[in-house]
């Protein structure tokens, strides 16, 4: 059991980490130019990251049943389910493009940042997302891969994209090997052209049909079996990275260096979260996988493997965070201030990876049985109640953002026996889908 949960969580989290160290070799390039470059460009990530739950709602719908039908050995009806997901994302992915890119100053604006940082904010998002559609489909054959299993070929090919973003970034943000110094424009353009690269890449292996392939038949039924699933798991991360996007405009009252070392505090607890959402991966293909094979207990006894193996490495993590934060904050800026700012908040954040870790497992365990109206309501429900609308209140009447932290750090805690219980009473073995 736990052979096969490292099997698919060890490559999916290694991916997820790739994925972060994307973002963070951004964040530590663009550090050296100023502390609003820095602002922006992790600003414009939160928005990025926001239209993650539109992703979901195929990423998790194409996941819930495309697993059942691997576990269930019909692999043709996998093979549908993903080509139907990845048509609807492409086709769902056009408006939001066009959104983000005519009115991204909007967003800016409602987050009340400084006027230098929004016009480096809408520099940065006009580029990026012309890579919007690639992050849609992308996000679809990736989990048409994880679901049968193979998280191994996902990461190479993260790998290959990373390395490409890399040096890119390298030569455009500040004018190596010959190319033009763009700084945050460069980060832009070298962050797009991975993203489309690395989607190439996947449809050169659907097509190529040897690990998997296409069925080529769109299915209205399959889409709404989709949409069933995926609206409620897409409703409940917009409700979440809208109700953060606050969260975030409640740091922002702090100042700019506050801000500036909360969004490269973010970026490198990233790097936690990697354990967590690799084993959140597992979670959701294993469970689908023995619920699709009418293997109800071995279910539950993935979770509970999955659970002690992702506590285990995010606690290692944690008390590195809480051990050498300066150390990590001045890998990416030289600013003081910046990182005094942001060592607080990974001391803190440091102290809540265990709880994070049921977190993650359980809401993606929940997820692969297709119980995404419970994640919806436990998640936002939550969130409000005992992060923002407390975090709101404290900062009215302090300058201390350390209040802030501990606010946010006790809604995990809260969150996560919440769920365990949810888990351990197991209405979710006889979700339909």
């Amino acid at each position: 059991m736990r052979k096969k949960i490292l099997l698919i969580a060890i490559p999916a989290a290694i991916h997820n980490l790739i994925d972060t160290l994307q973002l963070l070799i951004d964040i530590l390039m663009i550090g050296r130019i100023s502390p609003e470059a820095v602002a922006a460009v992790g600003l414009s990530g939160q928005l990025i990251i926001l239209l993650y739950s539109f992703i979901s709602i195929f990423h998790i719908g194409t996941n819930a049943i495309s697993s059942r039908a691997f576990g269930s050995k019909d692999k043709e009806k996998a093979y549908e389910t993903v080509f139907t997901g990845f048509l609807l994302s492409f086709l769902f992915s056009i408006p939001i493009f066009i959104f983000v890119f005519f009115y991204n100053s909007t967003f800016f604006y409602l987050m009340g940042v400084e006027k230098e940082v929004s016009e480096l904010g809408d520099t940065y998002l006009k580029i990026l997302s012309i890579s919007i559609p690639f992050l849609f489909v992308g996000s679809v054959l990736y989990t048409g891969l994880a679901s049968s299993g193979d998280t191994r070929t996902p990461l190479i090919i993260a790998v290959f994209s990373n390395i490409i973003n890399t040096f890119l970034n390298y030569c455009l943000i500040f004018g190596n090997f010959g190319f033009p110094r763009l700084e945050v424009e460069g980060a832009a353009i070298a962050t797009t052209i991975s993203y489309i690269t690395e989607v190439l890449i996947y449809l050169f292996i659907y097509l190529n049909g040897r690990k998997i392939k296409f069925s080529y038949r769109f299915s209205p039924e399959i889409s709404k079996k989709i949409f069933k699933i995926g609206v409620p798991a897409g409703i409940e991360k917009f409700i979440s990275f809208a109700s953060f996007l606050v969260f975030v405009k409640i740091i922002s009252n702090f100042g700019t260096y506050t801000l500036a070392g909360y969004q490269i505090g973010l970026r490198v607890e990233g790097l936690a979260f990697m354990p967590g959402l690799g084993f959140s991966t597992a979670a959701m293909v294993l469970v689908g996988q023995y619920i699709g094979a009418k293997k109800l207990k071995l279910a539950e006894k993935s979770v509970i493997e999955n659970l002690k193996i992702a506590s285990l490495f995010m606690g290692i993590v944690g008390i590195f965070l809480v051990l050498f934060p300066e150390n990590i904050m001045s890998v990416f800026t030289e600013d003081l201030k910046t990182i005094k700012e942001g060592a607080l908040y990974l001391k803190i954040v440091g102290l809540s990876q265990i709880p994070l870790a049921f977190d993650f497992v359980l809401n993606g365990a929940l997820k692969g049985a297709g119980a995404t109206k419970i994640t919806l309501f436990i998640n936002n429900f939550s969130f409000w109640i005992f992060r923002i609308i407390p975090a709101y209140i404290i900062s009215i009447y302090t300058k201390e953002v350390i209040y802030i932290y501990l606010i946010m750090i006790f809604e995990t805690f809260i969150k996560g026996m919440w769920l365990w219980i949810l888990f351990k009473i197991g209405n979710w073995k006889n979700m339909k889908i």
